[in-house]
Order: structure tokens, then C-alpha cells, then sequence
């Protein structure tokens, strides 16, 4: 190895750490910005639910099948619900015969251009886990107020 390519290599090494956190920080600004944009998700199983909605666009499903699919208690799975369905990105009918209802997502419901953004970040596993953790961020600081804020940067 050349002195060169050490020097180059010793550069990189010491800029590395620093790109990354640029690039964090702007990819975390995207997300609060999308989150923004969606105005409605407040938890991360308003996310999930939203997430699996958008996969299976028509579902005839039991709240106890879904919690059970995605892993969370029915009353918070039934909270999240409610938010998807005040905010008209899901309708729900009830059958008659059966506990199931029927799941809607509005595809040409009230998006505002988010649902490409929103599809494309949380097509893989880090785009979910930056969503989930802006979240979890956000929630905080409305309950801890400008504290957690100047915490936080």
C-alpha cells in the first residue's frame, strides 16, 4: 500500500463517522417532515396497521386476526384503527354473520402526495425503524415539552 492510498484511506476513516451523521440528520428531517405531511400517525402502530393496509388494500378480518398479525394488544390495535377511519384512510363495514369487518384502504383517499414517499421509506427494515423511533421521538416531546426538545439536539 502506497503513502497515497494510506492518506486517502486515513481520510476516509476520519469523514466516515461524520457523513453518517449528515446523512442521518437530513434523513431524519425527511421522515419528520413525511410524518408532518401525514399529520394522523401518532404511535407506532398507527404506522404498522397503515403499513399492512397499504399491502392488503382489501381485508376481511377479525381486530383480534390483525393484532395478531402485527403483534400488538387488540386495545391499542383498535385505537390505531379509529385513527385510520376518522382520518378516511380506511373504511370498515361489519358483516353480518361473522366478527370479521371489512377493511378498506382508500387508495385515492385523502393522501396529499405522501403515499409514495411513505411506500418508498418504508420499504426496507432501517426506513421502518427510523419511522417507528421518529415517532416514539415525537410523542415524547409533546409529553415532556421543550425539555426533551433541547435534549434531543
Amino acid at each position: 500500500m502506497t503513502v497515497r492510498d494510506r492518506r486517502a484511506r486515513s481520510v476516509e476513516q476520519h469523514l466516515l463517522p461524520t457523513v453518517s451523521c449528515v446523512v442521518k440528520s437530513m434523513k431524519d428531517d425527511h421522515i419528520r417532515r413525511l410524518l408532518d405531511r401525514i399529520g394522523v400517525l401518532r404511535r407506532p402502530c398507527d404506522l404498522d396497521l397503515l403499513l399492512f393496509f397499504i399491502r392488503h388494500p382489501r381485508a376481511l378480518l377479525s381486530s383480534d386476526q390483525i393484532a395478531a398479525f402485527l403483534g400488538y394488544e387488540v386495545k391499542r390495535l383498535g385505537e390505531s384503527l379509529d385513527v385510520l377511519v376518522t382520518a378516511e384512510l380506511l373504511t370498515r363495514t361489519q358483516t353480518a354473520t361473522s366478527a370479521a369487518r371489512m377493511y378498506v384502504f382508500a387508495v385515492g383517499g385523502p393522501h396529499g402526495g405522501w403515499l409514495p414517499s411513505l411506500v418508498e421509506l418504508a420499504s426496507t427494515r432501517e426506513g421502518r425503524l427510523a419511522m417507528r423511533a421518529a415517532l416514539i421521538d415525537q410523542r415524547n416531546e409533546q409529553t415532556l415539552g421543550p425539555v426533551a426538545r433541547r435534549e434531543r439536539d
